[in-house]
């Protein structure tokens, strides 16, 4: 990789950042886990200092590689003295370009779109959801959480002041082609996707993060199984 610096924009700051093109995407996301974890020590109001090695045997990575990802965003501490946890966390924001309400748009059923409310709220995560769409006709006009969801067919037309460049959708299988590309022609540039899906037409310039939850739960069942010896019982 080459030792190159880009500007990037801090979303809702209005601040430039420079990030190195040396920082790997498995970098960003350890990263991005780290902010998520100190986050919630925040929340439940654990502020004190946090060691590397706590980092790593939490979120099961290496030390060294916890080391290493933090050296990329410099100052928040020393090595063997720990990191305060409310500049870590607020170093990390920064360095990963988020702010204490980043805008995303959900895409699902109006039962989804609460469903997901329940297991990934978004006031405790730093996101905040501002615009629903639904592919089924009967929930646009419905109102959830203050927000009028609208028929998935409008995604076009997402006002491009709410700053959105995320979205998740959970939307049925047969409407994930078509929401990937109204949402590259809306300017959204990624999304992460839970709806099961084996092949996907990407819109250029567009990034994925597809949740395959059938394919995770069968990988998971394979490193589950009791191998039994096949004596046993003889």
């Amino acid at each position: 990789m080459q030792a190159v610096l880009k500007l990037t924009e801090s979303a809702g700051s209005g601040k430039l950042m420079a990030v190195s093109s040396k920082v790997s995407d498995a970098t960003i996301y350890r990263l991005s886990l780290y902010h998520c974890y100190v986050g919630e020590l925040l929340r439940t109001g654990d502020s004190g200092k946090i060691r590397s090695r706590q980092l790593a045997e939490e979120l099961g990575i290496k030390e060294e590689s916890v080391r290493r990802d933090l050296s990329f965003i410099g100052g928040v501490g020393r090595p063997g003295s720990g990191y305060e946890a409310q500049v870590l966390f607020q170093a990390l924001q920064e360095y990963l370009g988020l702010s204490d309400e980043y805008p995303i748009v959900r895409i699902g059923s109006v039962q989804m779109i609460e469903a997901l409310s329940v297991v990934f709220p978004p006031h405790s995560y730093g996101v905040k959801p501002v615009a629903y769409y639904s592919e089924i006709h009967a929930d646009a006009g419905k109102m959830v959480h203050g927000i009028e969801v609208r028929h998935i067919a409008e995604i076009p037309a997402l006002n491009p002041a709410l700053g959105v460049d995320v979205a998740l959708v959970a939307c049925s299988p047969g409407w994930v082609s078509a929401t990937l590309a109204m949402l590259s022609s809306a300017g959204v540039s990624g999304v992460l996707l839970l709806t099961p899906a084996i092949r996907l037409d990407k819109p250029e310039g567009m990034t994925i993060t597809h949740v395959r939850m059938p394919c995770d739960i069968k990988s998971l069942a394979c490193r589950c199984q009791v191998r039994r010896d096949p004596n046993e019982g003889e």
